[in-house]
């Protein structure tokens, strides 16, 4: 595996002056971890992933995401020792491609060390957007928004999945807390906009099956529903029908919409 190295231009100078300026000095960053390690393998060197939230010397906030020897699932894949951050690397560009809102990656690196396979990603925090469990979570906490506003908000999710399924791409880890809404919760509550626009994170499992694969829906409409049982049943439907660009239900569309609410069991109290 080459070493690879990508910094992105408007970035280049800030990442420097806050020290940041070879892949050791990414690998040794102080780091607040915002959630568990993943790790696999007889013990915790064997492979690991992270994530770290660090604030630079001009007050910005970046993640960096860090890697080793934690390869895919897929035998192929892993017999090649693709780093599953090299996987969201190369998603990340082809989305890019596509014209598709996701994260801003601003620092991408990979590298064989002493026998290990590293990689990290260091990404723009996402200021004023939240994902959009956490919205679901405030919103049954405190109150739901209308269902103008719920449905502007489904628009604006719906524009970035339609655009990625047009080209041929699936997610294929479309949960809540993937989807990310410009949408801030401040002490407790979300702030909700006049317009919303909506972007997607962790593109590890990002494949290209086609425009007519049957993985669009599959893979990530229900799997994106079954995540989110609490949002009204009839937004789901509304939805639905956008994405499909038709007013009236077929028996096509029918059929998708029971696969669809097959999945949204209510989660139990």
């Amino acid at each position: 595996m080459p070493h690879t190295t990508y910094t992105s231009p408007d970035w280049q100078s800030d990442l420097e002056a806050s020290g940041y300026t070879d892949f050791e000095s990414w690998w040794n960053a102080e780091k607040e971890l915002v959630e568990e390690g993943n790790f696999r393998g007889n013990d915790d060197q064997s492979s690991w992933s992270h994530v770290s939230r660090i604030k630079l010397a001009d007050g910005r906030t970046v993640y960096l995401k860090r890697q080793q020897n934690h390869f895919p699932n897929n035998l192929l894949l892993k017999m090649k020792k693709v780093l599953t951050f090299e996987l969201e690397w190369r998603n990340y560009q082809r989305l890019q491609e596509a014209g598709v809102p996701t994260l801003n990656i601003i620092h991408f690196a990979s590298r064989k060390q002493n026998g290990n396979r590293q990689c990290i990603i260091v990404s723009e925090e996402l200021a004023g957007m939240t994902p959009l469990d956490d919205l679901i979570r405030c919103f049954e906490k405190t109150a739901w928004p209308s269902r103008t506003q719920r449905l502007a908000m489904l628009d604006a999710i719906e524009k970035v999945i339609r655009k990625m399924h047009d080209a041929g791409i699936i997610h294929n880890a479309l949960y809540g807390r993937h989807i990310y809404l410009n949408i801030p919760i401040i002490d407790g509550k979300a702030v909700i906009p006049d317009d919303f626009h909506a972007c997607l994170i962790d593109l590890e499992r990002t494949k290209f099956p086609g425009v007519n694969s049957p993985k669009l829906i599959t893979n990530d409409l229900e799997k994106m529903y079954r995540r989110i049982p609490e949002w009204p049943a009839r937004d789901c439907l509304w939805f639905l029908k956008r994405y499909l660009g038709i007013e009236k239900l077929t028996p096509e569309a029918k059929t998708i919409a029971r696969q669809i609410a097959a999945t949204r069991k209510p989660k139990s109290a």
